[in-house]
């Protein structure tokens, strides 16, 4: 017998709300489980979720989030691969337009960009899975999500050019170096997650700028195509994927 959509949805914001609190993986599956197979049965009685839970679905989120320890040690696993996959992108970059110029500046505002996402996203996927939001507040929340770490990189870039700190600036050698060390880590982090992403995104991103340098077409034309074969091809390979998920 297949869940309800209800009670899908109720899962499926349980697990996002654990999983951003910081618990267990392996503990959140169990309870995810347990409380599939519960679902089924109350079901099958004629019973929803909220028979089931006896409360509102935040209350009981935030009860089973009180009830399990904060997995530190697990987190902890996520913090080097993420500080080495936003800074394989962020030197690719320079790497690919022109070389690698980093000021101190940028490296300690890079980093604390880092963390403010991540509380960011964190506390807004928590909020999301514990509230129901109408679709235009969701579509708002999540473009808010996506406008501001750009507009603090932004901010940081101006930071950056209006502010005299120390520069390291590298050599051709050193760009080479960079830039196999950045597909190195992207490899790295693809066999680590299982998926293609961290290959096919910075590949969309930057393959397409570097390829047409190599044509004659004029600085111009060179960004909108760049650009548009970026989004055209970001676009396919997440719908592929998101029609690959469904069969």
């Amino acid at each position: 017998m297949e869940l309800s959509k209800r009670s899908q949805d109720f899962l499926d914001n349980l697990r996002l709300y654990l999983f951003s609190s910081g618990r267990n993986e392996h503990e959140i599956a169990e309870i995810i489980s347990e409380l599939d197979d519960h679902l089924r049965e109350a079901e099958k009685d004629g019973k929803d979720v909220e028979h089931l839970i006896g409360q509102s679905p935040k209350e009981y989120m935030e009860q089973i989030a009180g009830e399990m320890p904060v997995d530190y040690k697990g987190w902890l696993k996520y913090i080097p691969i993420l500080l080495l996959g936003v800074y394989a992108y962020l030197l690719l970059g320079n790497a690919v337009r022109g070389g690698v110029e980093y000021s101190l500046l940028k490296v300690i505002g890079d980093f604390t960009i880092l963390i403010i996402v991540i509380v960011l996203f964190t506390g807004s996927f928590k909020y999301l899975a514990s509230h129901k939001l109408s679709g235009t507040k969701e579509k708002i929340l999540y473009f808010l999500l996506g406008c501001i770490p750009i507009g603090l990189f932004i901010g940081l870039n101006f930071l950056d050019k209006s502010v005299n700190t120390p520069v390291i600036v590298f050599n051709q050698l050193g760009n080479i170096m960079t830039i196999s060390l950045c597909i190195v880590i992207f490899a790295g982090i693809s066999i680590w997650s299982k998926t293609w992403v961290s290959i096919i995104v910075p590949a969309l991103l930057y393959l397409p700028e570097v390829l047409l340098k190599l044509t004659p077409l004029n600085t111009e034309l060179q960004l909108i195509l760049s650009t548009v074969i970026m989004l055209g091809g970001l676009f396919l390979y997440f719908y592929l994927v998101n029609k690959f998920e469904k069969i």
